[in-house]
């Protein structure tokens, strides 16, 4: 029989954006698969009070320490090793470099190697140049110090063998991710956001994500236009993201274009909530996401769980992970992007056939099959 073991995961993005979206689901459904070993989930306070352990092999720690700092290198890597672990598991890059344990990392994407320019950068240059250093370093030392890295396409998988290619290949697992429970389950007290912002049902192109300079919402804005001008579209767009200086260039520019009234940017006014988010994605016409680069590309899956048909990025993770289930376009050509939208708006039968596609292609990824992978991951190193 083989022996419990202690795992520690360090889950201090649980309850945030982004990664923590991928920590929040792979604890809660580790918790589903694992009922042999022990572990130890390590929490920001925020994450402390939003997390609470169905399975008794789980218990919270509360580790108050910022993600991407210089005390990840020494108080974090403290704490760590006084928990005694038998594995630790970094579901990002930001590992404590001198860990002397068995370490599996989950390395979402690359993307800062291609699309985080001092164009893009709201910091000071030379701040940014040694910031982007100091990634490539540590992405490279737990690229080679893991036992295993978890990635979430064969995608990111390549460009990490193109970027690193002394890093052994065989170390290397991919493991799908998955939409939310939490997207698809019923909301009781659904908002009003759809009213709130003097929307129509139906009547709305949506996009939902950051505006980071690789999110290319730019030429999103640009093609909106050409399908005004060209098109006679009579509907809006909905861009939802937080409020950063990146959300309020894009602000800045719509303004400057005379769209105010075309373009909506909740984002800016209010906290968008999941709920305000779920309503938004079930009365729109159309899910619009024009990505450069992405790892998996969770919001058009989160799309299509809820009949929301899309029309996104020809970009080789899309290709992956919706192949059919879309219409895709060159997300360089703003002419391009403008046309695919309106193949699709001039086209019922193509908008239903998207529809049924893309509750088909939802089923292939799930999280319990992603924690099924990571459980085997971690039993291979721990027993072998």
């Amino acid at each position: 029989m083989n022996k419990v073991c202690k795992i520690g995961i360090d889950a201090r993005f649980f309850g945030e954006a982004g990664p923590g979206r991928y920590v929040k689901n792979i604890v809660e459904h580790l918790e589903k698969v694992d009922a042999s070993n022990h572990y130890v989930v390590l929490l920001r306070p925020s994450g402390f009070d939003k997390y609470t352990p169905r399975n008794p092999n789980f218990t919270k720690v509360l580790c108050d320490i910022a993600w991407y700092s210089w005390v990840e290198q020494t108080q974090l890597l403290f704490q760590v090793l006084k928990l005694n672990l038998d594995l630790y598991y970094v579901p990002h890059f930001n590992i404590p470099v001198l860990y002397p344990g068995k370490l599996v990392t989950a390395i979402p994407d690359i993307i800062m190697h291609s699309y985080s320019t001092e164009r893009g950068t709201t910091q000071p240059k030379f701040y940014f140049r040694f910031k982007k250093f100091v990634y490539r370093k540590v992405l490279g030392i737990a690229l080679t110090k893991s036992v295993k890295v978890i990635v979430p396409t064969y995608d990111v998988f390549n460009d990490i063998s193109i970027h690193y290619p002394n890093v052994n290949k065989e170390k290397f697992v991919v493991a799908y991710e998955g939409v939310d429970p939490d997207y698809t389950a019923v909301v009781k007290n659904p908002t009003d956001i759809v009213g709130e912002l003097g929307l129509k049902s139906k009547q709305y192109l949506l996009y939902v994500s950051s505006m980071y300079e690789h999110k290319n919402v730019e030429r999103l804005i640009s093609a909106f236009e050409i399908l005004i001008d060209k098109f006679k579209f009579d509907g809006k767009l909905v861009l939802v993201g937080k409020k950063d200086k990146f959300s309020e260039r894009m602000f800045t520019l719509i303004k400057s274009k005379g769209l105010s009234n075309k373009i909506l940017m909740p984002g800016l006014s209010r906290y968008m909530n999941d709920c305000d988010v779920i309503e938004l994605r079930k009365n729109a016409l159309l899910y619009v996401f024009p990505s450069l680069k992405e790892g998996f590309s969770l919001t058009p899956l989160e799309a299509q769980a809820v009949g929301l048909p899309c029309v996104i990025s020809s970009i080789s993770c899309h290709k992956e992970v919706f192949e059919n289930s879309v219409v895709y376009f060159d997300p360089f050509s703003t002419g391009d992007i403008a046309a695919k939208i309106q193949s699709v708006l001039a086209n019922p039968e193509l908008l239903n056939t998207l529809v049924s596609r893309g509750y088909e292609n939802v089923k292939k990824y799930n999280w319990l099959d992603t924690a099924k992978i990571t459980d085997q991951v971690f039993n291979k190193i721990l027993h072998s």
